[in-house]
């Protein structure tokens, strides 16, 4: 059950000459001690932090880096075995070669798993087999077929008197039609990070709003209340309030996140990081505002607790829907449907971000989706409001949503 205000906020806000500024801080000063210091909301945020923690050390546990494939190698000479290096490191392949001594050594040591394959000589001069315990990935018999064919060629030529480091070489650049962006993922991660954590506080926060709003009117505090508040006044300090908490926990849980990545190897670009972490943040002000508003808009057409889920259903499907195209949208940044959908609101509070770290999209879709974004808050709030000041103080059966429309207007 909610609290009474505390007797500073009666007064001030009774004050003729309090402005309104004064009376929503007040009343959103009220709703931060409140919601802050509750053990739920501590405990839940401490596990979080953990779990984030506890994610990006088995992250970094399990992608291991860079993977080396070892290769043992029986009587080859160290022109093949440095061949192998070299030409596994040109085409990407991270590649390590251990003397045998035998060739039922080398086997054993496949069979165990202790190598990937082993290079052995075949049963005729200038011969070679390669042993694995399972098909050879490509990437791998590619540089060990590369290096023996090499090492034959040269040792052919030298026994007919050529030098092959006197022949010419053949220089082949690569040329992007698509620069590399290095940074790409790293931000994409922070992105889908930031989608999760704008959902989690909608859900969160925004109940918190709604089932606020419920307390105080099913308490009958709301009438002591807007004995000396208008019901604006009262609405806008409480979506502030609880508005401050959800950003100061995201805040909390990003900034937790970026050091965890960052301590464990994650991250390794913090500027990029930061920036895009700045971006994630406010897009997640935009969209927790146009949620939070219709979330005590739906608290305030209730009478009871237990019709709270009913009517905050479309919010929460529509907030799952936002998730939902953050999660699947990732793979295709630039599809149509991804297209449009992230100039719509409120979804573009979920894509704009992702998109912004792959590069899909201009400085022009950026200003335009964050205005149209605005302008979505702008009416949300228009509407919670009006729908607020006509129904905060009904009570009995729950207001439909045909009569809710006609409040709205």
């Amino acid at each position: 059950m909610t609290t009474l205000p505390d007797t500073p906020v009666t007064a001030t806000a009774s004050d003729p000459r309090a402005s309104a500024a004064q009376t929503i801080r007040l009343v959103a000063a009220r709703e931060i001690t409140t919601r802050a210091k509750t053990k739920s909301f501590v405990v839940s945020t401490a596990l979080l932090m953990i779990v984030i923690v506890a994610g990006a050390i088995i992250i970094n546990l399990f992608s291991g880096g860079d993977d080396v494939e070892k290769v043992a190698v029986v009587g080859q000479p160290t022109a093949v075995t440095e061949s192998i290096v070299s030409v596994g490191e040109a085409s990407g392949t991270t590649i390590a070669t251990e003397p045998a001594d035998t060739v039922e050594q080398a086997r054993d040591r496949v069979v165990s798993g202790d190598v990937k394959a082993a290079l052995v000589p075949g049963e005729t001069p200038g011969s070679y087999v390669i042993i694995t315990k399972d098909s050879l990935e490509p990437a791998l018999e590619g540089p060990i077929r590369t290096a023996v064919s090499q090492a034959n060629l040269s040792a052919a030529l030298a026994e007919r008197g050529v030098d092959a480091t006197t022949l010419p070489t053949v220089d082949i650049s690569v040329s992007q039609t698509e620069p590399d962006n290095p940074d790409e993922g790293q931000r994409l991660l922070i992105a889908m990070v930031g989608v999760v954590l704008l959902v989690t506080a909608i859900m969160m926060g925004g109940t918190m709003v709604a089932v606020g709003v419920v307390e105080e009117k099913t308490s009958r505090v709301v009438e002591l209340l807007l004995a000396t508040i208008k019901p604006l006044h009262l609405l806008w300090g409480k979506i502030i309030g609880i508005g401050v908490v959800a950003l100061g926990q995201v805040v909390l849980l990003g900034a937790t996140a970026l050091i965890a990545g960052t301590a464990t190897g994650i991250l390794t670009l913090p500027g990029a990081a930061i920036g895009m972490f700045a971006a994630v943040i406010a897009w997640f002000l935009l969209g927790f505002l146009f949620f939070s508003s219709l979330y005590a808009a739906t608290g305030a057409i209730v009478s009871r607790q237990e019709e709270l889920n009913s009517s905050s259903a479309p919010l929460t499907f529509l907030a799952v829907a936002v998730l939902y195209s953050g999660i699947f949208g990732v793979q295709a940044m630039d599809s149509t449907l991804i297209e449009v959908l992230s100039w719509i609101p409120p979804f573009s509070a979920a894509l704009m971000p992702m998109r912004i770290a792959t590069g899909d999209t201009d400085a022009v879709q950026i200003i335009v989706t964050f205005g149209l974004m605005g302008a979505a808050c702008a009416a949300a709030t228009w509407i919670a409001a009006r729908i607020y000041q006509r129904s905060i103080l009904r009570t009995g059966s729950r207001i439909g949503w045909g009569e809710v429309l006609k409040l709205a207007r």
